[in-house]
């Protein structure tokens, strides 16, 4: 959050407030983020549009390369205005954002990561760390980005490592590294630098990693829920507030699965919602619906799912078959096997009520791969079974 004498400082029109906070007045007063960035560019004798500016940053032929490697902007992006405040805040220690599957943590580094990039002016690095089993073939990937000659590639990975490092301490540079999956991917791409900023997203809060900043994401607040909702919805749809309530309640307030029941909710266009989500409940479980193209709520649980030892997948199952509103501690045994359940992504730590929550959609998908239902099972806890 910003303090009342940066407040008022922007407000008193003396001067230019800095983007971050003026992308935080027009957020509080309803209006449009993207619009009003555009604006702020111009007036600060910045770009009309991101590529505009990447056009006119970028080296001479004789100089090094901009790489502009960030996947596309997140669109309708909500809420979130805490951490927004929270990552711009000063830092020169690398970012993990971590939090469960489907809570939105790639699109909320994007977005800030576009909301930096036009101070970072040698451009922005890529990687999806899903698709690497090292970090070594990143590192080569983003020095040949940044115009590193091959004949200096050929180095130990200790050299390489160091260039890299030397690169982004000498320039104002971005780097995204997603779908992180332990500390031994990212270890040697991680820079203290006052010039470059490095991100890192991940389903587990990594915390073998030492001097890095943390934001652990949880689902949207019912408010920013509905009100993404009400955003996304064509005009024709017809829909009561409760029915916007509704919605959000059977997504979990997860940002993925509200995604996915957009999409398939514009495919109807002038659609009464409220019938819309009768017919998806009586097909059954949310998660038959929560899927369209390549985007699956069930696949992406699963594949959080795979990743647990048995002992910690016996645990998920246990805690699914509890009241849906019950949250209780649990015994000094099962610690580690509940620290494995939050860092896959499938169990909250609620500080706030003394204990751990499953959300919606995981109970749903723990009870299906337990193949039973709640009153079909026994009530036991896995180191006692």
């Amino acid at each position: 959050m910003f303090s009342s004498s940066v407040l008022s400082s922007a407000a008193s029109g003396n001067r230019m407030p800095s983007l971050p906070v003026t992308l935080a007045f027009v957020a509080a007063c309803g209006g449009d983020r993207d619009a009003w960035r555009q604006r702020w560019f111009v007036a600060t004798g910045g770009r009309q549009s991101f590529t505009a500016r990447a056009r006119r940053s970028r080296r001479p032929a004789d100089g090094p390369p901009c790489p502009a490697q960030l996947p596309q902007r997140p669109r309708g992006f909500a809420g979130r205005m805490v951490e927004l405040a929270w990552l711009h805040s000063p830092g020169d220690t690398p970012i993990v954002i971590n939090g469960p599957a489907g809570v939105g943590k790639t699109d909320l580094a994007l977005y800030h990561a576009y909301e930096r990039a036009a101070e970072m002016t040698d451009g922005q690095l890529y990687a999806d760390l899903g698709e690497h089993q090292g970090p070594g073939d990143v590192l080569d990937g983003f020095l040949r980005a940044l115009g590193v000659p091959a004949d200096q590639l050929n180095g130990t990975p200790s050299h390489r490592a160091g260039l890299y490092r030397t690169l982004l301490a000498e320039r104002r540079l971005l780097v995204l590294l997603d779908n992180v999956a332990d500390e031994r991917q990212v270890r040697p791409l991680l820079v203290e630098s006052e010039t470059s900023t490095t991100i890192l997203v991940s389903r587990r809060r990594l915390l073998g990693l030492r001097d890095v900043r943390r934001l652990s994401l949880a689902p949207l607040s019912r408010a920013d829920s509905v009100a993404t909702i009400a955003a996304a919805l064509a005009p024709s749809v017809r829909a009561r507030p409760e029915d916007l309530d509704r919605l959000a309640a059977l997504c979990g307030d997860l940002p993925l699965a509200l995604d996915i029941a957009l999409r398939r909710i514009s495919l109807r266009p002038h659609a009464i919602l409220r019938q819309l989500l009768d017919g998806w409940q009586q097909s059954g479980s949310a998660l038959n619906w929560l899927c369209i193209g390549d985007l699956s709520m069930r696949e992406t649980l699963r594949s959080a799912y795979l990743t647990l030892s048995h002992q910690a997948r016996m645990l998920l199952h246990w805690l699914a078959r509890t009241a849906e509103d019950d949250v209780r501690p649990l015994p000094a045994a099962d610690d580690e096997l509940a620290d494995e359940l939050i860092d896959a992504g499938l169990l909250d730590d609620n500080a706030h009520h003394g204990g751990l929550t499953l959300s919606p959609l995981v109970r749903i998908f723990a009870l299906e791969a337990a193949g039973s239902t709640a009153r079909e099972l026994p009530l036991a806890l896995p180191h006692a079974v």
